[in-house]
C-alpha cells in the first residue's frame, strides 16, 4: 500500500510540474491548446493511477481518477476535464469486467461535478482554500460511491461500498486537498508575478514618457533610476547620471538649501518641495522645482523618490512681476507722500480761512455780510472736503472708501450748491439756475458730502468752460415716490424704498466732440491738451465723480453737441427719509387720523406689570387692540388659539424667555408662524441684538420704551405685511435703538420730557398710582438685589429695573441698572460697588419723582 501511495504522489508531482510549465511557458499558446495539453497530462496521470491503484484489501483498490477529472475541470477548464474523463471512461471500457458500467459512470459524473463546481466558484466569487477543496473532494467521493449502484447486484454493491467507503472518505478528500493545494499555490504565484509585471510595465511606461524628470536615490545620495526625460531637461543621457550623486549638478548657492532639505528625511516623513538650479549639459543653469518623498525601496532600504520639473519660464515671469510690483509700490509711495504733503500745506491755511469765518459769524454783522461770510465758510468746507477726497483717491481705486449714509435735506443741498457757485457764474456774466422737479423728495438718505462733491464738480466744470449763456442745475424723479412735492414721508419711517433720482448740469458752452467724450471719465483727462493749458485743473474731477456715483449704486454720463452745449448727468437710488421733527407727529397722528388705516391686533408678551401698562397704553392710544401674555408659554398658547397681526416679545420672562417663545411660534407654520415679532429688550449690546434676529425675530426696540420709536417700529412691520415672515423677500431687518443712550458720564436723575409724555399717555388720574407702583416695584427689586448672592438673580432684577426706571424717565437709575446687569453677565468684580450705587440711585430717583409730580398737577402718593 505504501508503494502504491508513493507512486500516486509521484504522479501528482508530475501533474504539478506540467501545470507549472503550462502557466509559465505557454504565453504564445491559445486557451484551447493549453486546455488540451493539460487535459492530456491529467488523462495520462489518471490512467497511470488506474494501472497502479492503492490496494486496501484483497480484491479492493482505490485510484485517483475522480479527483483528477474534477481538478482538471477546476484548474484546466471544461475541455481539459472532458479529455480526462473520456480517456478514463474509454480505458475502463477497454478493461471490461463486472464494474465496467460503474467505472464509466464514475468518469462521467466526476466530469459533471467538476464542471459544475468550477462554475459555482466563478459565479459566486468563492476564494479557493482548504474548506472549498475538502468539500469538493467529499463531493467527488459521494459521486463515486453513488456509481456503485451500477454493479451487477445490490449485494455486491453493498459489500463493495462497505469495504471502500471508509478509505474513500479519507483518501479522496485529502488527496484532492493535497493536489489541489499544490495547483492552487502555483496558480496564485503565477497570478502575482503576472500582476507585478503588468504594474511594473505600467509604471515604467509612465516614467519613460513623463515630461517631468523622475528619479530614485539611495541613502548614500547616488541615483538608482532616472527617467529618459532627463535628456529634454538637462541634456544628459540617464546612464551618465545613474550611479552618481547629482550634487555636482547643483548651483553652488543652492547646495546649503538642498542639504537642509535632505537632512531631516526619514521613511514616512512628509515630502519636501523646494526650488533650486541645475546645470545643463551645455553649462548654463536652469530653475527646477523638486518634490522629494522619502520611502522604503523594493529591497527594504531607504530611498528617495523625486519629481523634478523645469520652472525656468515661471521663475522668469515671477521675477518680472516682482520687479514691476516693487516699481509700482515705490511709485505709489511717492504719490502718497506727495498727496500727504500737499494736503498738509493746503489744509493749514484753509483751516484758518474756515476758522476765521466761524469767528466772524459770531460777531455783529449785517444781513448781507452774514450771508457772504456764511457762503465763504461753506465754500471753504466744500474745498476741504474735495481735498480730502483727492487724498482718498487711492482708497477709491482700491475699493476701500466707505460711504457715510444718513438723512439730509436734498432741496437745501441743491440750493447750497447753486449759491456757492453763483458768485463765480455772475463774474462771468452767466445765469445760474436751479430747477427742482415737483416730485423730488426733500429728505433722503445717502452720503451728503459725496453727492455735494459730485454736484460741485459738475457745476464748477460747467461754469469754468462756459463763456456766455447759462448753466442749469436740475433734479428730477425717475421712479420710486408718489407725486407731490412733499417734505418727506410723514409715517415716521426712515429709509423707505429707494427713489431713483437724476441730477443734471446743462450749459451753453462749446460742447465736446464725440471722439473726446469717451476719454472724459478717464484719469487725468480733460478732452484735449488745450483745455489744460487754458483752464488748468488736474483732470481727476470726472473720474472721481464716476467712481463715487458707482459706489453709491448709480451711474454717470454725458450728452454733448459741439457749438450747442453739454449736459452732464448722474443717477442715484436714494431711500426717502422722514423729515426731522415729523416722526413724532407722524406716529401721534397715526393714532388719531390714521388709526383706522393701521389698527391691528397685537400680542404683548411682558412679565413686568408696569411695562405692561406703559406699552399697552401707548398702543391702545394709537388705535391698536392689545392682548397681554405674562410669559413665553402664555404667548405661544395665545398664538395657537388666536390671530394676531404683530407680537411684541420681552426677552427675559419666567418659564419661557423671548428667544424660546419666538422659536416655538416660528414652528407653528402658516400665517401664525410668520407673524412679525419685535423684541423688547433692555440689552443694547450688538451680539445680543443680533441673537434676536438670528432666532427669527424681525426687529427689536430697546428699553426703556419711547412712544415714537415703538410706534414707528410697529407701523413699519404692519405696513410690511404680517404674512411675509422673518425671511420675506425685500424686507429689511431694521435696528431700532430706543431709550437712554448717554453720551457722557453726567446723566440727569430724571428726564422731565419722558415724564411729560407718560402723563399725556396715561392721564393725570392714573399717573400717581402708576408712579407709586413703579417706585414700589423698584424698591422691592433693589432690596432683592442687595440680598441676593446669585449673579443670575441680580442680572434678572437689574434687567427689569432698566425698563421700569426708563418708563418714568429715571435716566440715572436705568443706566446704573444696565451697568449692573452687564457686570453680572460678565462676572466682573465691580458687582458689589454697582449694587451700592444702585441703592443710592433708587433713593435719588424717589426724591426726584416725588418732587416732580406736583408740577404735573397730580397728587403725590408715597411709595415704600
Amino acid at each position: 500500500m505504501a508503494y502504491d501511495l508513493a507512486e500516486n504522489i509521484a504522479a501528482s508531482a508530475f501533474v504539478v510540474l506540467a501545470y507549472t510549465f503550462l502557466i509559465r511557458r505557454s504565453g504564445g499558446w491559445s486557451l484551447n491548446t493549453r486546455q488540451i495539453v493539460f487535459g492530456a497530462v491529467m488523462a495520462l496521470t489518471a490512467v497511470f493511477s488506474m494501472v497502479h491503484p492503492i490496494h486496501i484489501g484483497p480484491g479492493i483498490f482505490i485510484d485517483a481518477r475522480a479527483p483528477l477529472i474534477g481538478l482538471s475541470a477546476l484548474f484546466g477548464g471544461p475541455l481539459s476535464a472532458a479529455i480526462t474523463a473520456a480517456t478514463v471512461a474509454g480505458y475502463r471500457i477497454f478493461l471490461g469486467g463486472a464494474g465496467m458500467e460503474a467505472g464509466a459512470a464514475n468518469a462521467l459524473l466526476s466530469f459533471l461535478t467538476g464542471v459544475g463546481f468550477a462554475l459555482w466558484v466563478k459565479r459566486r466569487g468563492v476564494a479557493l482554500g482548504v474548506g472549498p477543496l475538502l468539500g469538493f473532494g467529499l463531493l467527488l467521493t459521494l459521486v463515486s460511491l453513488f456509481t456503485l449502484l451500477l454493479l451487477p447486484s445490490l449485494d455486491l454493491a453493498l459489500q463493495v461500498g462497505l469495504r471502500t467507503a471508509p478509505p474513500l472518505l479519507a483518501i479522496v478528500p485529502l488527496g484532492t486537498l493535497f493536489l489541489g493545494g499544490l495547483l492552487l499555490r502555483e496558480q496564485r504565484h503565477h497570478d502575482a508575478e503576472r500582476q507585478l509585471g503588468e504594474s511594473e510595465a505600467r509604471y515604467r511606461l509612465l516614467a519613460d514618457n513623463a515630461t517631468d524628470m523622475i528619479l530614485e536615490m539611495k541613502a548614500d545620495g547616488s541615483v538608482h533610476y532616472l527617467s529618459p526625460s532627463v535628456r529634454d531637461i538637462l541634456g544628459h543621457d540617464p546612464g551618465e547620471i545613474v550611479g552618481c550623486a547629482p550634487a555636482n549638478l547643483l548651483h553652488p548657492d543652492d547646495l546649503e538649501s538642498a542639504a537642509m532639505a535632505f537632512a531631516g528625511m526619514r521613511p514616512g516623513s512628509p515630502p519636501v518641495t523646494f526650488t533650486h538650479r541645475l546645470r545643463h549639459r551645455d553649462g548654463h543653469y536652469l530653475w527646477v522645482e523638486s518634490s522629494m518623498r522619502p520611502t522604503v525601496g523594493s529591497e527594504g532600504g531607504f530611498v528617495v523618490v523625486g519629481v523634478v520639473r523645469d520652472v525656468t519660464e515661471r521663475k522668469r515671469y515671477e521675477e518680472a512681476l516682482s520687479a514691476a510690483r516693487a516699481e509700482a509700490e515705490a511709485a505709489n509711495r511717492v504719490k502718497s507722500e506727495f498727496l500727504a504733503s500737499m494736503s498738509h500745506e493746503i489744509r493749514t491755511p484753509l483751516n484758518g480761512v474756515i476758522g476765521f469765518a466761524d469767528l466772524l459769524l459770531g460777531t455783529d454783522l449785517s444781513a448781507e455780510q452774514r450771508q457772504y461770510v456764511a457762503l465763504q465758510r461753506e465754500a471753504g468746507r466744500g474745498l476741504l472736503a474735495i481735498i480730502g477726497d483727492i487724498l482718498d483717491y487711492s482708497k477709491i481705486e482700491a475699493g476701500k472708501l466707505e460711504l457715510e449714509e444718513r438723512s439730509f435735506d436734498l432741496h437745501r443741498l441743491l440750493r447750497d450748491c447753486r449759491d456757492l457757485m453763483s458768485n463765480a457764474a455772475s463774474q462771468k456774466g452767466l445765469l445760474l439756475q436751479l430747477s427742482l422737479g415737483g416730485t423730488v423728495p426733500r429728505f433722503v438718505r445717502g452720503d451728503e458730502a459725496r453727492i455735494r462733491q459730485i454736484l460741485l464738480n459738475l457745476v464748477g466744470n460747467a461754469v469754468k468752460f462756459t463763456e456766455r449763456g447759462s448753466v442749469l442745475v436740475s433734479a428730477g424723479l425717475l421712479s420710486g415716490v408718489a407725486d407731490g412735492r412733499d417734505t418727506g414721508r410723514d409715517d415716521g419711517r426712515d429709509g423707505g424704498a429707494p427713489a431713483l433720482l437724476r441730477f443734471s448740469v446743462s450749459d451753453t458752452g462749446p460742447g465736446i466732440p464725440a471722439a473726446d467724450q469717451a476719454n472724459l471719465f478717464q484719469r487725468f483727462s480733460q478732452g484735449d491738451r488745450s483745455t489744460t493749458r487754458r483752464y488748468g485743473g488736474t483732470g481727476l474731477g470726472l473720474i472721481i465723480s464716476k467712481q463715487l456715483s458707482e459706489l453709491m449704486g448709480g451711474r454717470i454720463g454725458v450728452q454733448s453737441s459741439p457749438g450747442v452745449g453739454s449736459t452732464f448727468w448722474f443717477e442715484l437710488p436714494l431711500p426717502v427719509a422722514a423729515a426731522p421733527g415729523l416722526a413724532a407727529s407722524g406716529s401721534a397722528s397715526g393714532g388719531k387720523d390714521g388709526a383706522a388705516a393701521r389698527s391691528a391686533r397685537i400680542l404683548l408678551a411682558e412679565d413686568v406689570p408696569m411695562n405692561q401698562i406703559v406699552t399697552s397704553s401707548i398702543l391702545c392710544k394709537a388705535g391698536h387692540t392689545v392682548e397681554v401674555a405674562e410669559d413665553g408659554v402664555l404667548a405661544v398658547e395665545a398664538m395657537r388659539r388666536g390671530e394676531f397681526d404683530l407680537v411684541l416679545m420681552d426677552m427675559q420672562m419666567p418659564r419661557m424667555d423671548g428667544l424660546q417663545a419666538t422659536a416655538a411660534i416660528r414652528q407653528l407654520g402658516g400665517r401664525r408662524g410668520a407673524v412679525p415679532i419685535i423684541a423688547l429688550t433692555a440689552n443694547a449690546l450688538t451680539d445680543q441684538l443680533q441673537l434676536c434676529l438670528d432666532v427669527g425675530m424681525n426687529d427689536h426696540v430697546t428699553k426703556p420704551i419711547e412712544r415714537d420709536t415703538l410706534l414707528s417700529a410697529v407701523d413699519r412691520w404692519l405696513d410690511a405685511g404680517a404674512g411675509s415672515g422673518p425671511e420675506g423677500d425685500g424686507m429689511e431687518e431694521a435696528t431700532v435703538l430706543a431709550g437712554v443712550a448717554p453720551v457722557s458720564d453726567s446723566v440727569p436723575v430724571l428726564n422731565r420730557a419722558t415724564l411729560d409724555t407718560l402723563a399725556e399717555t396715561l392721564g393725570a388720574d392714573v399717573l400717581p398710582r402708576f408712579i407709586a407702583g413703579t417706585l414700589s416695584e423698584l424698591a422691592v427689586r433693589a432690596d432683592r438685589i442687595g440680598a441676593a448672592d446669585s449673579s443670575k438673580t441680580v442680572a434678572a432684577d437689574a434687567h427689569a429695573m432698566v425698563s421700569l426706571a426708563g418708563n418714568v424717565g429715571l435716566l440715572e437709575l436705568s443706566r446704573t441698572a444696565r451697568s449692573l446687569q452687564h457686570a453680572c453677565e460678565q462676572q466682573r468684580p465691580d458687582v458689589p460697588a454697582l449694587k451700592s450705587e444702585l441703592r443710592d440711585a433708587v433713593n435719588r430717583a424717589t426724591t426726584a419723582l416725588q418732587a416732580a409730580l406736583p408740577t404735573l398737577g397730580a397728587a403725590v402718593e408715597t411709595a415704600r
